[in-house]
């Protein structure tokens, strides 16, 4: 133990020593002094001193500071030799680091021995010199000026890493002079790896975020050995990835990948600068924000790749947070995620709860989804249509049907228009509602218009009627636009129906409603599948798809209309589905398939699928993003709103009844129709003239619970909040839309309940009390103002805004689908689009003075030369189709009044002089400031919008003015007599004009100057910003000018500099390289010569240049410039015209979305005369509020006026794709007439080539509409009688684009075909599709199919002689009758059972004919032997005889059958082709031919003779094997077989256009193929076809029944025999009842007869009483007893089965043992049944004592008996 213990302590201290010593070499190593180039290791010690004495005395030369820090940092390295470098390198990294002037010291990358300062560096003392260092500082040496110099010089190297660079400075000394810079990039996958685990060990642990990572591997060599810098060195890396302001770490990753933060940083250069004290691995991060984006996508894992997103989420997190929360879908389950690498890779997270992030990621999950039986809550309404009539002599007949009912929240019936159950045809309806009809355009399943149909009566086909629902109130009602019965109403009405007057009362409900069935959907994932309905119990009433009669059940006796198809079939049904889209972004749809009436309402207003009317099953589906927006679209409140998907469902026609229903929602809830009441509240959110405004967001907040719901405005402005129940709501605007103001204010909401308890939400105002305003519409309305409101003006400034009149439109030209994009400009103030609005007021003098002449040599009146020049300028400016225009007119003589209020039709002006006298003065002064009081009324009553003229005229200066009070108020007229200027008046007159608001004022003198010298006075008191201007119209034609010039000031600007630009988007392109210039005048005559700035006309192209050009995002340009010195011409206007077309971008976007943009209002060309601005003059064509693409990215014209420059832009127009359509129609024909069924057919949409590769010729790809959205959402199509087996397909594209991998834009044309969906109906057809030589009609003729022959064996199983209720006995389910077929070689068995339920249509007849025959046919046997046996049946009493296939079995007990399919025996092909030239072959040599399509890799087969399908299948196998290898993995002929097309010799008449190649047989012997690149191979041959070998097995069994003699005897019970006995027999019959025999016998006239009674005669040579008994259950009963008998009292109950007789009790159950009086023998097969009776007495003979003697002998017996026993029980009592 001890030495054991020894050994121990031994061992431990071995460990120590090597790991000090261990130790030892780690320290020394990481000093760096192991490491030292041996230059360094054979320094003497001398010249290591001298070094320190010249480093120490350089210190002290260099100052104070240097000199107290410079020894401290040596002593320190000699006093703790095993101190760590850094502490060694403090001192050193303090200094500033600086490289010496290119002049003194080069930076070079060639060893340092080329500069003197690097030949001899300073050395850093090793451990050994370190006390002679030490002592050289204590000393003053003597000062070596150059030596410092060099010493205080540093050393730069620089090396290049691909497109970084990486520079290191060092001080003189701290490395060899000849050492060289190695930098490397870590490559090697394993350690980047570990770097990058490294890395982000630091960054979780310092909390930045990675956005790039470069390593480096950075060292210094000296003849290929690595050193190390004595003392710190600076190093700079420049990498163009990181730039001056951003962020990034530098670490040091050591052998262990530990990882050291260096504390580096980013200069403002860009570069990353930090101090290393040793090189190995360097790592610079780029490091991120403090918080780092990792998104979150969610894939459905079963789908295809690429793989299906349903969700998508971002989450902000801190470096090294773990994410949470993956499992944010309901309905699936996670199968696994993995996250995004740095190079764009992924890789597999292989725990979610631990995964952690330092940088920006993406993770991808991926689901599976959870499938489970979904139950939803319904509500079916049950109609009943003809409830009785009630006949009254008096009020005659009444008709009770719900069809008499109306609903008040659908309109009254208009013009016997009401909506109806039941067809107006089939007598469906009582005679007294098929007067109801409603006619609409119908709908047909492509999309188009259709014929007119009664919405009451069948469409005759898929077609439906739209627009009969208006949508779903905020109650949940459902609102029809026509009047109906209450089809949704949630309420029974019933009546009490008696037949007659005194018949007791009857409840009949005309509308039963049910709110206790459950819709029973399979979830599979966010997919809803409807499967079936339960009712209340949980019981299945039926499922979904055909024959949908959920209430049949329930279908009330009383219905008269169901049409004897014995369903229920008038009923409605509701449901209600609730989601919320969150992080949703997968499919987002509704599907239906069936009839009749399907609504699809979102959110209660959009009605998404509108499939109304009494049709066939149609099929409509929505895509519910197109509605809600796109979900990269939508803020936070849309995701988190919840909206409701209101499913109505009505059979209406009682002919047929299907129901397909499938929606994909996420997490959708199916509302509960008991739960607790609830509302909806809805408003409309519009600007002040009452436009919706999409984008406001607002919350609603239940006052009790806190809780709070959000909502947005949708594209009308429509803010919805549903399932609100009873309380009170704060309803805030918590954002408004863009430009607006959100208000500061909130609303209340209050939900209520009446008396039935149904609620009703209304809006009030903050207060509670004043209800919220509403639309006319009766729609709740909440106003936003602009963020910029127009103020009103503010009196005394009103500012004037010119802006030059531009217009921009469009007209598309039909002939090529191009358009004339038109941009122009005028010197005129607005346009045609953008009227000018003006309110002219003209202020007309009627002073008396207006009636002198004009002048001496215009003798007409002032008055009326001053009215002439008024109607002129009125008649001017509305003949201006650029002014909307409004008048006004004042007139004013001592006072004032109002002529003609605002208005733009016939004008009243004054008609005389001297019209307004007052205050005791008369009329006819001249009151300035009176005119003006009246002006100013009509002022404040103008339009806001327009621009304000007021003219002033009058032919004298003021002489009146009012007298006003303290408070302004009239109190008189000054002015003395009114004949004399009054400065007062004038002065009353510019005060009034200052307070007036308006952007023009004028005053006209009419009449002689020297009369109105103060009138020009008047306009220096016009409010500021108020253009003003005073005329003299001395004449008519002065008055005229100064008109002309008052209107040019309002309607023209004459401006210079003029320049249009219009930048075209990338969905628009030049069709003409060639612009055109139009000048026309206001009459619309060309002007083709112009003026130029001297006054010279020339021609327009000397004045307007245009050009196209691409601008700097390379986007195309027109442009149209004037020269700059021409000033635009009044009245003229300048038009450039270009003719663009849409792009190939644009066909692909509408190909693959939608238009982008809306047009501008008045952006279509106008072409008619005689409009006036404002009557929607330009929104009348393709671009005005019409969906499209822009034209123009920008567009805009740059003017410069009263040396101002401005800026305007134009409209933006928009263009559609120019849609080129083809029809394309399907015949179907049939071979036979009497074959016709109904089918299905599909068309097919193809290319030949597309974006993926892989797409050509021979693998073309097939469009729906998810590709191309104008191609039909649903291409099937039902062919019948009714369409004429025909339909056609319109405006079917013929192009489709897609992007190629160069980025260009194909396009390809769009080939179309038609195949038929295979139905059970259509399983026994095959379709010969041929195609017409233009492509545009598919033929395809159905040929019935060839019978099966594959092997079969039929049983058939004849009986004979057995009744029905034998037969049914066999078929007891219980234990059937069964034959039962083995397959010998692999022992698989096949029963055949003989099934119950299809005896009644076997067993007809009755019983007499006894021969019942039950057939089983199997077919598909396997090649092989069968062996055949029969069970579960007795085979007593039946001869059998078997047969197969007519041969007789010999024994019938054990027999096999042997079956064989049709086999090819030889095949010997003659020829075989990949050289496809049209071929031709001669049908003489060959019975096979096929050809190989080049485009879908089928097959053209032609056989001499028609095949059947299992020759087919062996031709198939033929081709593949021999011809040309079609197999693949899993290859089957029944799917292979679907690419064979099969013609024989009678099957091609003449010439045969089959997939675009014709081909052509003579009928005799010679086949032709043309159109060569339709084949890629053809074969030919010879085959040999085996037989198919069926069994046909026939089992007949004969069944004798077997019948019994039954003798009877009559007994004594001591055995004498008697005659004369009589019974009657009776037997069971099928209906358990005894029935009585009778017996024929034939009378002593010969006559037969029949008897009841059976006497028995006991004689020996007497025949049995009973021959040939039948089997059944029978009792005997005898009715006269021999003489001197007692009659049998019992029945005797027996039986007779297969010849064998029972005795049996009543029931029939077999006696263990004979009865005492009957008894039951056989011999020989023969039976007897003696019965034996009591005797009554013996007949006496003559002279004998008779029965008296008898009876006394008996009583004397009976006297000694008694005797006899009393003694011996005396002497029993004795010896006792």
């Amino acid at each position: 133990m001890k030495s054991r213990n020894k050994k121990r302590l031994l061992a431990l201290v071995l460990c120590m020593v090597v790991a000090i010593s261990n130790s030892s070499f780690i320290f020394a190593s990481e000093t760096g002094q192991a490491e030292y180039p041996q230059e360094a290791e054979v320094q003497t010690q001398d010249e290591a001193v001298a070094d320190d004495m010249d480093v120490a005395a350089y210190a002290a030369d260099e100052g104070q500071a240097v000199a107290e820090e410079q020894p401290a940092a040596v002593e320190q390295v000699a006093a703790e030799p095993a101190a760590e470098p850094e502490t060694t390198a403090a001192a050193p990294a303090e200094q500033p680091v600086a490289e010496a002037p290119a002049a003194e010291q080069p930076t070079t990358e060639a060893p340092a021995a080329e500069t003197p300062a690097a030949q001899e560096p300073a050395a850093v003392p090793t451990e050994e010199t370190a006390p002679a260092a030490e002592n050289a500082t204590a000393e003053t040496p003597e000062e070596d000026a150059t030596q410092a110099e060099a010493e205080n010089q540093q050393l730069t190297w620089s090396q290049d890493v691909g497109d970084t660079t990486v520079n290191v400075t060092a001080e003189a000394g701290a490395l060899p002079a000849d050492a060289q810079l190695s930098v490397t990039e870590i490559t090697s996958e394993d350690e980047v790896k570990e770097i990058e685990k490294a890395v982000e060990e630091k960054a979780i642990e310092e909390q930045f975020s990675i956005k790039n990572i470069f390593s480096y591997d950075i060292k210094f060599l000296v003849n290929g050995s690595e050193v190390q810098p004595t003392t710190p060195v600076q190093v700079s890396v420049d990498t163009p990835e990181i730039t001056s302001g951003e962020d990034a770490a530098v670490l040091h990753v050591d052998d262990n990948n530990v990882a050291e933060d260096m504390n580096g940083a980013v200069d403002g250069e860009g570069k990353v600068v930090f101090d290393a004290p040793h090189f190995s691995k360097y790592v610079i991060v780029q490091t991120g924000n403090s918080k780092i984006n990792v998104t979150i996508e969610y894939y459905d894992d079963t789908t295809q790749d690429p793989k299906t997103m349903i969700y998508a989420s971002k989450k902000e997190l801190s470096p090294g947070e773990s994410i949470s929360n993956y499992d944010i879908a309901d309905n699936w389950n996670i199968n696994y995620a993995e996250k995004s690498t740095a190079d764009g890779s992924f890789e597999r997270i292989s725990n979610l709860n631990e995964i952690k992030v330092v940088s920006d990621c993406t993770i991808k999950v991926y689901y599976t989804p959870q499938y489970e039986r979904f139950p939803g809550s319904t509500i079916f309404y049950d109609y009943t249509v003809k409830a009785g009539k009630k006949g009254s002599y008096l009020l005659g007949d009444s008709y009770y049907s719900f069809n008499q009912l109306t609903n008040d929240k659908s309109p009254n019936v208009s013009g016997d228009q009401k909506l109806i159950a039941g067809t107006n045809t089939n007598d469906q309806n009582y005679e007294q509602y098929r007067k109801y009809q409603i006619s609409l355009p119908s709908r047909l399943p492509d999309g188009n218009v259709g014929p007119t149909k009664d919405a009451n009566c069948w469409t005759g086909s898929d077609s439906t009627i739209p627009k009969l629902l208006k949508g779903i109130d905020d109650k949940g009602n459902v609102i029809f636009n026509y009047a109906e019965p209450g089809f949704f109403v949630d309420s029974n009405f019933s009546i009490n129906y008696r037949a007659s007057w005194n018949s007791s009362a009857e409840e009949r409900f005309l509308r039963k409603v049910y709110k206790n069935y459950t819709l029973v959907f399979d979830r599979n994932g966010d997919t809803y599948t409807l499967s079936g309905v339960e009712d209340g119990g949980k019981n299945w009433v039926t499922g979904a798809g055909n024959n949908f009669y959920p209430l049949d059940k329930v279908l009330p006796s009383y219905e008269e209309s169901e049409r004897g198809n014995n369903h229920n079939n008038y009923f409605g049904m509701r449901y209600d589905v609730t989601f919320k889209i969150g992080d949703y972004v997968g499919p987002l749809n509704y599907e239906f398939t069936g009839d009749d009436d399907l609504w699809v309402v979102l959110d209660g207003k959009k009605i998404v699928i509108d499939l109304g009317g009494i049709h066939s099953a149609a099929k409509g589906t929505v895509d519910l993003w197109q509605y809600i927006g796109q979900a990269a679209s939508l803020s936070e409140a849309q995701k988190q709103q919840t909206h409701t998907l209101t499913i109505l469902y009505m059979e209406r026609g009682a002919g047929a009844s299907n129901c397909e229903m499938k929606f994909t929602l996420p997490s959708a809830k199916i509302q509960q129709v008991d739960q607790t009441q609830m509302t909806n509240i809805s408003f409309y959110k519009t600007d002040a003239e009452g436009k919706g405004l999409p984008g406001a967001q607002f919350s609603l907040m239940n006052d009790s619970t806190q809780a709070t719901m959000p909502a947005v405005s949708d594209s009308e402005g429509l803010v919805q909040f549903q399932q609100l129940v009873e309380g009170n709501y704060t309803l805030t605007e918590t954002q408004a839309p863009k430009g607006y103001v959100t208000p500061t204010t909130s609303w209340k909401v209050k939900v209520t309940a009446d008396s039935n308890k149904n609620l009703s939400a209304k809006i009030y105002l903050a207060d509670g009390r004043t209800e919220l305003g509403k639309l006319t519409g009766g729609e709740y309305q909440i106003i936003n103002s602009a963020s910029t409101p127009v103020q009103p003006p503010t009196p005394g400034i009103v500012e004037t805004k010119k802006e030059l009149s531009h217009e921009k439109y469009i007209a598309k030209n039909d002939e090529d689908g191009t358009y004339n994009l038109t941009l122009n400009v005028s010197g005129a103030v607005g346009s045609e689009s953008y009227a000018n609005k003006l309110d002219v007021l003209f202020v007309m003098d009627t002073s008396n003075s207006m009636e002198r002449a004009m002048n001496s040599t215009n003798r007409s009146s002032r008055f009326d030369n001053q009215q002439k020049a008024v109607e002129d300028a009125v008649a001017k400016l509305k003949s201006k189709k650029n002014v909307d225009a409004q008048f006004a007119v004042v007139s004013f003589d001592t006072q004032a009044g109002i002529e003609t209020e605002w208005t733009k039709d016939s004008i009243k002006y004054p008609t005389g002089v001297g019209n307004y006298s007052g205050y005791n003065k008369k009329a006819g002064g001249t009151n300035y400031e009176a005119g003006l009081i009246k002006a100013k009324e009509l002022l404040d009553r103008g339009r806001t919008d327009a621009t304000k003229i007021v003219v002033f005229l009058s032919d004298g200066d003021p002489t009146f003015y009012y007298k006003k009070d303290s408070q302004g108020n009239i109190t008189g007229i000054g002015g003395g007599d009114g004949n004399s200027y009054s400065d007062t008046a004038m002065t009353n007159a510019q005060t009034q004009l200052s307070k007036m608001s308006m952007n023009y004022f004028y005053t006209v003198g009419v009449g002689p100057k020297d009369s109105y010298d103060h009138l020009s006075n008047l306009i220096s008191s016009a409010p500021i910003g108020t253009v003003t201007g005073s005329y003299n119209g001395t004449d008519s034609s002065n008055l005229k000018n100064a008109f002309d010039s008052i209107i040019r000031d309002a309607t023209d600007l004459l401006c210079t500099e003029v320049t249009v630009t219009d930048t075209l988007t990338d969905e628009v392109e030049l069709a003409d390289q060639e612009l055109q210039v139009v000048v026309k005048d206001e009459t619309g005559k060309v002007i083709n010569k112009l003026k130029n700035a001297s006054g010279n006309k020339v021609d327009v192209s000397d004045i307007i240049t245009t050009q196209t050009k691409k601008d700097s995002d390379g986007k195309t340009q027109i442009i149209m410039q004037f020269e700059s010195d021409y000033k635009l011409e009044s009245g003229y206007t300048y038009y450039v015209t270009a003719k663009i077309r849409p792009t190939t971008k644009a066909y692909l976007e509408y190909q693959n979305g939608s238009y982008t943009g809306i047009g501008d209002k008045n952006t279509d060309e106008y072409l008619g005369t005689g409009k006036k601005p404002g009557n929607d003059t330009r929104n009348n064509g393709t671009s005005s509020e019409q969906n499209g693409f822009y034209s123009n990215v920008s567009a805009n014209v740059t003017y410069k006026y009263n040396n101002k420059t401005y800026t305007k832009p134009y409209a933006k127009p928009v263009i559609q794709v120019n849609d080129s359509t083809v029809s394309h129609t399907v015949d179907k024909k049939w071979e036979n007439d009497s074959d016709k069924v109904a089918v299905a057919v599909e068309l097919k949409a193809y290319v030949t080539e597309a974006a993926d590769p892989k797409i050509s010729v021979d693998n073309p790809k097939y469009l729906t509409s998810e590709d191309v959205k104008t191609l039909p959402t649903s291409m099937q199509v039902n062919l019948s009688e009714t369409n004429n087996w025909t339909h056609t397909w319109e405006n079917l594209p013929t192009k489709y684009f897609y992007e190629a991998a160069d980025g260009s834009i194909k396009e390809i044309d769009i080939h179309y075909t038609v195949e038929e969906v295979q139905t059970d109906a259509t399983k026994a057809f095959y379709g010969q599709v041929t195609e017409s030589s233009d492509g545009k009609t598919t033929t395809i003729l159905n040929k019935k199919k060839d019978q099966e022959d594959k092997p079969f064996i039929e049983v058939t199983k004849t009986f004979k002689g057995l009744t029905k209720d034998q037969i049914r006995e066999l078929a007891d389910a219980s234990s059937p009758y069964t034959i039962t077929l083995t397959h010998i070689e692999t022992n698989t068995t096949k029963p055949l059972t003989m099934d119950v339920s299809e005896l009644d249509s076997i067993l007809q007849g009755s019983d007499d004919e006894k021969v019942w025959t039950y057939t089983w046919k199997l077919e598909d046997c396997l090649d092989g032997t069968y062996k055949v046996s029969e069970s579960n049946y007795s085979k007593e009493g039946y001869d059998v005889t078997v047969t197969v296939n007519g041969q007789q079995v010999t024994d019938w007990t054990d027999f096999s059958v042997v079956t064989k399919q049709a086999t090819i025996s030889e095949y010997k092909q003659s020829g075989k082709t990949t050289t496809c030239s049209p071929k031709e072959f001669t049908i003489g040599k060959v019975n096979l031919i096929v050809a190989k399509l080049t485009a879908n890799e089928e097959y053209f087969v032609w056989t001499s003779t028609p095949v059947s399908i299992s020759e087919r299948k062996e031709i198939v196998k033929l081709i593949n094997d021999k011809i040309d290898g079609i197999k693949g993995i899993g290859f089957s002929p029944e799917v292979e077989l679907q690419k064979c097309y099969f013609y024989s010799g009678n099957g091609i008449n003449d010439t045969l256009v089959f997939r675009n190649g014709e081909i052509k047989y003579d009928g005799q012997d010679k086949l032709t193929f043309d159109a060569s690149k339709q084949w890629s191979m053809f074969a030919a041959g010879t085959y040999t076809f085996t037989e198919t070998q069926n069994a046909e097995i026939q089992i007949t069994n004969k069944y004798t029944e077997q019948t019994a003699d039954l003798n009877l005897v009559k007994t004594s019970v001591n055995g004498t025999k008697f005659d004369g006995a009589e019974f009657k027999l009776y037997k069971k019959n099928d209906k358990e009842e005894y029935e009585l025999q009778k017996f024929a016998y034939t009378d002593d006239s010969g006559k037969p007869q029949t008897k009841e009674t059976i006497q028995v005669i006991n004689t020996d040579t007497s025949e049995a009483e009973l021959k040939n008994l039948p089997s059944g259950q029978y009792y005997l009963e005898e009715v006269k007893a021999p003489e001197a008998c007692m009659l049998l009292a019992d029945k005797i109950y027996f039986k007779q089965e297969k010849g064998v007789i029972t005795l049996t009790d009543k029931d029939g159950a077999k006696l263990a043992t004979s009865p005492t009086m009957w008894d039951l023998s056989s011999k020989d097969g023969k039976y007897t049944l003696t019965v034996k009776n009591e005797i009554i007495y013996d007949l006496p003979s003559t002279g004998h004592s008779g029965i008296f003697n008898i009876l006394m002998s008996g009583i004397l017996l009976m006297f000694a008996g008694i005797l006899i026993i009393y003694k011996m029980k005396g002497k029993e009592v004795l010896k006792k």
